[in-house]
């Protein structure tokens, strides 16, 4: 059963990356049936009753404070299975930090001025520890990686998602696509998020899925929303 499903999120990721998308917008292309994967994750995160991102109200956010999009903060830690993250935001960031709960000592600091985004690039972060991401030295949000059981489960699931993947000869977005809805179904949305700006050249729509989350996430109007929904 579980080959079935993992047969399935990789037929489905081949599949989507034959699909055209029309530029500046998620939409279906003329003609086809289905939306792409890209799209249905973008609906799941902003279309439902009650999404599992919360957007942010830019109009009640202080200029001087940054939109800290990933890992954000939910009622609870968000859990996070990279040992690695993303780490994504809107504003003026000088420096990207990571430090243990409770503590005033950066595990690893970055200048980050002309980005606004970056992965973690210090020593991997302990399963099941929490930790909070720094920026500016002012602002954060908490995270927890989640315990070392789950984490080896699901990394042997992305093993096999992209050892079918690369047999079958198809590209690396269709990989990160495979593995983002793999991490949608299973609510990991930071690291859904990781896998969008994990690809080195990214698709038109693609490009528009980056540009619409952070915009969607951080102004006082959603934006740009799948057609027809």
């Amino acid at each position: 059963m579980r080959k079935l499903i993992l047969s399935t999120f990789v037929l489905s990721a081949v599949y989507s990356t034959s699909l055209a998308v029309l530029p500046g917008k998620l939409v279906l292309a003329e003609g086809t049936t289905q939306p792409t994967l890209w799209s249905k994750i973008y609906h799941i995160l902003f279309n439902k009753k009650e999404p599992p991102i919360e957007p942010r109200n830019g109009g009640s956010r202080p200029a001087s404070l940054v939109c800290m999009v990933s890992p954000d903060a939910p009622r609870s830690y968000r859990t996070v299975w990279s040992d690695r993250p993303l780490f994504l935001w809107q504003g003026y960031a000088s420096t990207i930090a990571v430090r243990s709960i409770g503590s005033s000592t950066d595990l690893w600091r970055e200048s980050v001025a002309k980005h606004q985004n970056i992965t973690y690039m210090g020593e991997p972060l302990e399963p099941g520890q929490v930790y909070k991401w720094v920026v500016n030295s002012r602002q954060f949000v908490p995270f927890q990686v989640m315990d070392k059981l789950e984490r080896d489960r699901i990394s042997a699931d992305l093993q096999n998602i992209q050892k079918q993947l690369q047999a079958t000869g198809v590209n690396t977005e269709a990989i990160a696509i495979a593995k983002a809805n793999y991490f949608a179904e299973k609510n990991l949305w930071s690291d859904v998020l990781q896998q969008v700006y994990s690809v080195p050249q990214p698709s038109a729509e693609l490009q528009t899925f980056r540009q619409d989350i952070v915009h969607s996430l951080c102004e006082p109007v959603i934006a740009n929303k799948i057609s027809g929904n």
